[in-house]
């Protein structure tokens, strides 16, 4: 019997990957009768909403098929369960009235997908991408033993709350500085208690212009600037976070296209060997002159930037000296 080519003969099929799986969730005032976050169908069409309202969306490969979505999913079993109480926590830190909050979101629908993309994490509109390799890289300094699972977890809660934190802020219509953006962000961070422990201490930076490291060097900046404890900042994102969900989702696998701006990636840097790593910065003492404090700085930069263009002019408006008067004003107040 002749021999089939190889090309004929028949060949197993690889398994057909299963479609990403998307879940939709809804947000409900505390004073209704439901919970205040359930698991809704996809929505088809486009529905008023109170502007107090927020729908979720989490998408994700199975985890049966991909380690690292299962490895993410172990660490935070309802992630969004975390993003609908951290985005109550930065809101505290962004508005003019903290007791009251955010009442009109600038994206009703926050989106979050686990990817298999490139770097480590990318916010676009209201769309927030988290890139499975990065999270592989994580699992694998557990697994090495390098960190425990609980560094994890407040690592990629971290993460999320910076990229929650691009969701809510406002840019002036894209014209506030990159650097303070990431500052922001990563200001709240810091004072929900999710800094990770190689954040460089407070009164790290070059002097020239060094407020464009960003990141964690303007967070400690900001920080220095509205003189907030952290160590007393009430309201910690993760005490605030249930342990389980009220409700076990359903998982709805749907499609979802987002039109929107290209992201804005999250890229932080590593630690280097010549700084200190350490998240503490010896306190100065008590009689050091220093301007202000500024306890609304942030918020009043946040609610002129709904509606106005970023200006330099601001920091002198608001604070009565330039930026630069200010960074050199911090470097001085912890220099030994």
């Amino acid at each position: 019997m002749p021999v089939l080519p190889a090309f004929l003969q028949h060949r197993p099929k690889d398994p057909v990957p299963s479609p990403p799986i998307t879940t939709f969730y809804l947000s409900t005032p505390p004073s209704t009768p439901y919970p205040n976050l359930r698991p809704i169908p996809a929505p088809s069409t486009p529905r008023p909403l109170p502007t107090s309202t927020l729908i979720f969306s989490l998408t994700h490969p199975h985890p049966s098929q991909s380690p690292e979505t299962a490895f993410f999913l172990a660490c935070l079993p309802d992630p969004i369960s975390f993003l609908y109480h951290s985005a109550t926590v930065i809101s505290r830190h962004l508005s003019l009235n903290p007791e009251q909050g955010v009442t009109d979101w600038r994206h009703q629908l926050i989106e979050l997908a686990l990817e298999d993309k490139d770097g480590l994490a990318a916010t676009s509109g209201g769309r927030i991408g988290v890139s499975l390799k990065w999270v592989g890289d994580v699992m694998r300094t557990v697994e090495r033993g390098e960190r425990g699972v609980d560094g994890a977890v407040k690592e990629f809660k971290g993460v999320l709350l910076h990229e929650l934190v691009h969701t809510i802020q406002h840019d002036g219509h894209g014209s506030t500085p990159g650097w303070l953006i990431e500052s922001i962000a990563d200001n709240v961070r810091l004072l929900a208690h999710l800094d990770p422990p190689h954040w460089r201490k407070s009164g790290s930076g070059n002097r020239e212009k060094g407020w464009e490291a960003a990141y964690d060097v303007g967070a400690r900046f900001l920080v220095w600037l509205t003189d907030v404890e952290v160590s007393s900042v009430p309201g910690q994102v993760q005490a605030a976070i249930p342990v389980e969900s009220p409700e076990t989702p359903i998982a709805t696998s749907t499609s979802t296209n987002t039109a929107a701006a290209a992201p804005m990636p999250t890229q932080y840097p590593l630690p280097s060997v010549s700084e200190s790593v350490s998240s503490d910065a010896p306190l100065p003492s008590p009689k050091r002159p220093r301007p202000g404090p500024f306890p609304d700085l942030v918020r009043l930069m946040d609610a002129r930037l709904k509606y106005d263009r970023w200006s330099d002019s601001w920091w002198e408006e608001m604070t009565g000296l330039r930026l630069e008067k200010l960074w050199e004003k911090y470097l001085e107040y912890y220099s030994e």
